[in-house]
């Protein structure tokens, strides 16, 4: 326990003439000691009327505990009836109170005397008449008062032991255990209101701890304080391993101090003792062995408490370390459950999962000259251009409120139907669409009519993504996520539920198809591996560095990069796609900044960022370096298209580039949009469509695949091309965020051929 000695508040010349040798007696008698040390920060005086009506309260029984704060400082003074005395507590309550005075046993009258005398002395000098009187009642009234029985004079506390009372042995390198005196709460059960009490966490006890058989003791006192450090020095741990950081933190209460040191290998150290009993180092820890044993002792220290006293369950202080000790606990078991394992039987996934479709597109002989004349335009109110699909002979477009289908010769609305949505998508001939409530809806593109409904937990923690995927032995499904970190596979037959998937972290959930397997990227940092068909984890990779980013697949292998964007330095890792064994392992040499892509036979990953940033391209049979050429724009948002020798990319700073996807060096690159004053797409998607090249920038491009010139200009459309598409005929839909929608299609034009 730390004990802090206080000092009566200083008086400016300007204050009214304040009792003070009254008011200091009071002081006195409230802290003892602790009232005249040199060394002591400032402190004051409850409220003198609030501290008296609160002692006249406990006098005639009708309340025993009154917390009662001061204003200067985030600190608080609690009294507590016992029999014909009370107990006196003073502490901080900032996120890691201390104690100055704890439990100090002063009788009642001698406390409600001296309080009713320093009132009464500060109404001498008081102006406000209404003040005046009502403090003259309240000194009236203690002068008057008889002092009632307490009938709780005999109560006493429970006596609460857990953890580790013996030498676990040499299962459990490191446990703790505690025994504790807890009193149950004096007030009233019927009492629903929540508040914060942290003098109901002051209760006395001894902790220990187990150090690979030898028994430490770590605190005696109010141990919940000791506790509370250790659960802050782990929350910092965790987010050191969360950032692949270093870190070194040495917190103390009273005599108590743990330290935990995290080197940049993800090596731990954990110190722990007291001043009187020595501290004991504890190295070569990994993040569950250091830190579980701290969440589980703090868990069963809240268990006993709230087993003792239920009114506990109201504490606003207690629920709020129950709840940062559990979501601790989630994500240190996330990364320790997330072990990777291998497929023992990828052959049977082989054999299913037909090869995928080619990573490059032919640049076919570029079009002579093109001239695009507007056709038609729609105004749709909350129209999300992310979710408008080009269908058969329609487009499907979907708003918050409605999803509704355009004949895209005309723009003609051929059906809408109404309800809520966050998230649609293609399946086939049919869109499936997720509302705010978790409603999914699989709606016909040619009818609009409902096939199907059925419902989901609504998605917390994370944008909405999905999914639709069939095939093979894959039945119609949509994955779609779920809550706060699970992904929920629907047949798309019959509405019902297939599969759930579980990612053990809430957040993003990155999702790539390979035949029967979708890739997945979850907030546990792994690389999951599941099979589409019955939800089986097939295998799973786990790295000393986080999976953050979106994986890509090149024929058998599937490229992941570790560490966040723009954050630490990366690797790019190369796992057989069926069995999940390491192919290959390489340093990136700087931050990854984008997503690794195909390009070809390689794998290209941005590294870097900025102005210094590069492209690195590998082989993704065996993570051969390849070539390293400048990033053009491709790490600060930029989209890329891989033709048979080229790698297109549009940047939003409104450039284009082409690379040699032999060498990496730069082909050709096209200026379309000032990098300031023009707006910039939604998405940068370059398009192929008979042999030309359609660019979103401020406004549509087409250009030439082999040198970037322009085929006829930009196309003659004030819309930002926020999503655009591209049909068979060369018509070009764009979609603005604004709420409009826009056709334009190739005019007819003449050819000379001479015969």
């Amino acid at each position: 326990m730390t004990v802090i000695q206080l000092h009566p508040r200083p008086r400016h010349e300007d204050d009214k003439a304040l009792p003070l040798a009254t008011e200091g007696s009071l002081l006195t008698l409230l802290l003892g000691a602790a009232a005249t040390s040199d060394d002591a920060p400032l402190t004051e005086l409850p409220a003198l009327g609030d501290l008296l009506g609160a002692l006249l309260a406990m006098a005639e029984g009708t309340r025993r505990k009154s917390l009662l704060p001061i204003t200067a400082h985030p600190a608080e003074w609690a009294i507590l009836r016992r029999g014909a005395n009370v107990l006196v507590s003073y502490y901080h309550t900032d996120s890691t109170p201390d104690v100055v005075v704890l439990d100090r046993r002063v009788p009642l009258r001698a406390l409600l005397d001296a309080t009713s005398s320093a009132l009464a002395a500060r109404l001498g000098g008081e102006e406000d008449p209404w003040t005046r009187e009502l403090g003259t009642r309240l000194v009236q009234r203690a002068t008057e008062v008889a002092i009632a029985p307490d009938a709780d004079s005999g109560l006493c506390a429970t006596r609460r032991m857990g953890g580790a009372l013996e030498d676990p042995g040499e299962k459990q390198p490191l446990s703790f255990g505690f025994e504790a005196a807890i009193f149950a709460s004096p007030e009233s059960p019927r009492d629903v209101v929540a508040h914060a009490d942290v003098h109901a966490m002051l209760f006395g006890g001894a902790l220990w701890a187990w150090v690979r058989g030898r028994r430490i003791p770590l605190s005696r006192g109010p141990i919940m304080l000791a506790v509370q450090r250790m659960v802050s020095a782990v929350r910092a741990l965790i987010e050191a391993a969360e950032n692949e950081r270093a870190m070194n933190v040495r917190l103390r209460s009273g005599g108590f101090v743990i330290g935990l040191r995290r080197d940049k290998d993800g090596e731990i150290a954990l110190t722990l003792g007291s001043d009187e009993d020595g501290v004991v180092t504890i190295p070569a820890l990994d993040l569950p062995g250091a830190s579980l044993p701290i969440l589980r002792i703090a868990s069963d220290l809240v268990r006993a408490l709230v087993g003792v006293d239920r009114a506990q369950t109201r504490n606003l202080r207690i629920t709020a370390l129950r709840d940062e000790v559990r979501r601790l606990r989630r994500i240190v078991r996330a990364r320790s459950r997330t072990e990777g394992f291998v497929n023992g039987d990828p052959d049977r996934l082989r054999a299913s999962s037909p090869p995928d479709a080619p990573r490059t597109v032919a640049s076919t002989t570029s079009p002579g000259a093109l001239r695009f004349t507007p056709r038609w335009s729609a105004a749709i109110d909350g129209l999300d251009a992310a979710t408008t699909f080009l269908c058969g002979d329609r487009l499907v477009v979907a708003t918050p409120r409605r999803v509704l289908a355009l004949h895209r010769d005309d723009g003609q609305v051929i059906w809408q139907r109404e309800g809520a949505g966050a998230l649609a998508m293609l399946a086939g001939t049919a869109v499936v669409r997720l509302g705010l409530d978790g409603l999914v809806e699989l709606r016909d593109v040619g009818s609009g009519e409902a096939l199907l409904r059925t419902k989901l937990a609504p998605r917390l923690g994370g944008p909405p993504t999905g999914l639709c995927v069939s095939g093979g032995p894959i039945p119609p499904t949509a994955v779609i996520a779920e809550g706060r970190d699970r992904l929920a596979a629907i047949d798309l037959r019959t509405g019902e539920l297939r599969w759930r998937f579980s990612g053990r972290g809430a957040g993003d959930f990155q999702v790539l198809r390979s035949g029967r397997l979708l890739l997945v990227v979850a907030g546990d940092g792994a690389v999951h591996a599941i099979d589409a068909v019955n939800g089986e984890v097939a295998w799973r990779h786990t790295s000393h560095a986080r999976f953050c980013l979106r994986p890509l697949v090149c024929g058998e292998t599937a490229i992941a990069v570790t560490g966040e964007p723009g954050r630490g330095e990366g690797e790019i890792v190369g796992l057989d796609l069926y069995s999940g064994r390491e192919r290959f392992r390489r340093a990136l040499g700087g931050p990854c900044v984008s997503a690794p892509i195909a390009a070809g036979s390689l794998a290209v990953v941005a590294v870097g960022g900025g102005r210094r940033g590069s492209l690195v391209a590998f082989d993704p049979e065996t993570g051969a370096l390849r070539w390293s050429s400048p990033d053009p724009g491709l790490g600060v948002g930029g989209a890329a298209l891989a033709l048979d020798r080229a790698l297109v990319i549009n940047t939003p700073r409104g450039s284009v580039h082409a690379l040699d996807l032999a060498s990496g060096e730069a082909l050709w690159s096209r200026n379309l949009a000032h990098p300031v004053s023009d707006d910039v797409p939604r998405r940068l998607d370059p398009l192929l469509r008979g042999g030309a090249l359609f660019v979103p920038a401020a406004t549509v491009h087409v250009l030439r695949t082999a040198d970037g010139t322009s085929i006829g200009g930009a196309l003659p459309c004030d819309l930002v091309p926020d999503v655009m598409h591209v049909d068979e005929r060369g018509w070009v839909f764009v979609a603005e965020e604004s709420g409009h929608l826009a056709a334009l299609a190739p005019a007819p034009h003449l050819t000379l051929l001479r015969v």
